[in-house]
């Protein structure tokens, strides 16, 4: 990790290949209506083009100031610079103590890996966490059964999971039935001194017990057949002793993994192997989104410690009104909320598909409160239906980064982005590796990514198609 996060210290950057505009006399127009810097702190993203400035951005340093939050769409035609935007860029906020997740289902063929593996690596030195339908040799599982989820939500999860394998929401009496199996499948587990696995909900709702069914005023007949559509779905995810065929045999149907560590600087999830498109990837991303919301954004201050650990400061007696302050032992001058980031790369799996929209709605919409911000990289708009949940996930997107795209798609795009007239025809015209940002409601028309050496191996995500030794090492 130190051998690449050296490589991106400022001098060696800016000594290697000098900001500046290709004229003076461009920078003298352009400078008196350039639109405002984003500040010194933060990621270094490379220069913008009409007045050679650096370009630095960070969400969490601009918040507030013109920034109401922190999450970021990327897009643009294949091979224009997304993924080594977003990975350099992921790995640079690493660098100034940000904690990263990526949900990875762009296959690198000649690697036979996500094409986050390698930076994963280079950065933490742990292997993916990968997910292959059936399991086997170095395949991981997350189960939603997992007890670090709470009751509630993880109720819902699994009515969601339920949801989507039927296609179709639960009705009253299914979903009542399936919370008392639940419950149930917890009990039992216990007395055998393990976690609950879904395979012990599809037995619960098979076996439901007299108590539950007279508290409910119903038969326990009648119970049985309020969960039994239930039962045969989770069997048709899960597999039986009749039937180890399941979509997500291996990955969500035993306990959590050990080798999943939310405590890494990057975690990287693996999905290439799971069929796009398809109910197994669906409910995997729904399942790991809710693992990440209980587990992995659980409050805790930059230092590393919990709020508990902070001393309560009064800052109005009048009112009452505290905040967490010191933390004698980690020597913490005050509680300040550790910032995350999550990359969600060929984001269409997750924005195309409403269920999965409306579950990641809640991560947009609470990402202040989290210190959280969220990167979706998608080819273009089209490739997203219009349904309210995935408008609504595209509405909170306070900064958008387009780059090249051809016509109908560049046009569709400012149409549906509310972009002024001229950035249809200006995105067309965009080079690799630059792209159009707007940042809160400030438009950025060139900035130009900057690669070092070190980046150019571990961001490059076209190799079967270019020949890298005759590729620029600055370019995107």
């Amino acid at each position: 990790m130190t051998g690449l996060l050296s490589s991106l210290e400022p001098a060696h950057q800016t000594a290697q290949r000098p900001l500046y505009t290709e004229t003076t006399t461009s920078q003298a127009l352009y400078l008196p209506i350039a639109p405002p810097t984003l500040g010194t702190a933060g990621a270094v993203i490379g220069r913008e083009l009409y007045s050679g400035k650096a370009f630095i951005y960070c969400p969490f340093s601009a918040f507030g100031d013109g920034l109401p939050g922190g999450n970021m769409i990327v897009m643009g035609d294949t091979g224009r610079g997304k993924s080594a935007l977003t990975k350099t860029y992921a790995a640079r906020q690493i660098r100034l103590g940000r904690k990263v997740v990526v949900l990875d289902t762009k296959e690198q063929k000649e690697r036979e890996e996500g094409e986050w593996a390698a930076l994963g690596r280079s950065l933490t030195g742990k292997a993916p966490v990968k997910f292959t339908p059936g399991g086997g040799k170095g395949a991981s599982c997350i189960n939603p059964m997992d007890p670090a989820i709470a009751g509630k939500r993880q109720i819902e999860l699994v009515r969601t999971i339920v949801e989507l394998g039927l296609g179709k929401p639960l009705d009253e009496f299914a979903g009542s039935a399936l919370r008392l199996a639940i419950r149930l499948a917890h009990q039992r587990a216990a007395e055998a001194g393990r976690a609950p696995i879904l395979a012990d909900v599809a037995e619960a709702l098979r076996a439901p017990e007299e108590s539950d069914a007279r508290a409910k005023q119903r038969t326990r007949d009648e119970l049985l057949g309020d969960g039994l559509e239930a039962s045969y779905v989770l069997d048709r995810l899960c597999g039986s002793d009749q039937d180890a065929s399941g979509d997500l045999i291996g990955m969500l149907d035993g306990p959590t993994s050990l080798g999943v560590d939310l405590d890494a600087d990057m975690v990287v999830f693996d999905l290439t192997k799971v069929p796009s498109g398809g109910v197994a990837m669906t409910i995997l991303v729904a399942v790991i989104s809710v693992f990440l919301e209980e587990v992995w954004l659980r409050p805790m201050c930059e230092c590393g410690t919990e709020p508990g650990q902070h001393e309560r400061k009064i800052v109005d007696a009048n009112s009452g009104a505290w905040e967490l302050g010191p933390n004698q032992a980690s020597g913490c001058r005050r509680y300040t909320q550790r910032k995350r980031i999550l990359v969600c790369e060929e984001a269409w799996h997750i924005l195309g598909t409403p269920q999965l929209a409306a579950l990641l709605e809640k991560f947009l919409k609470f990402a202040r409160g989290y210190g959280l911000a969220c990167i979706f990289i998608v080819h273009h708009l089209s490739d997203i239906d219009d349904s309210p949940e995935t408008q609504a996930a595209l509405k909170m997107a306070d900064t958008v980064v387009v780059y090249s795209m051809k016509k109908s798609e560049a046009e569709d795009t400012a149409a549906r982005l509310g972009f002024p007239v001229w950035t249809a025809e200006h995105i067309m015209r965009l080079r690799r590796g630059v792209a159009l940002w707007q940042v809160g409601e400030v438009i950025y028309p060139g900035v130009q990514h900057l690669l070092t050496q070190a980046e150019q191996h571990l961001c490059f995500s076209s190799g079967s198609m270019t020949d890298l030794a005759t590729t620029e090492p600055n370019t995107a």
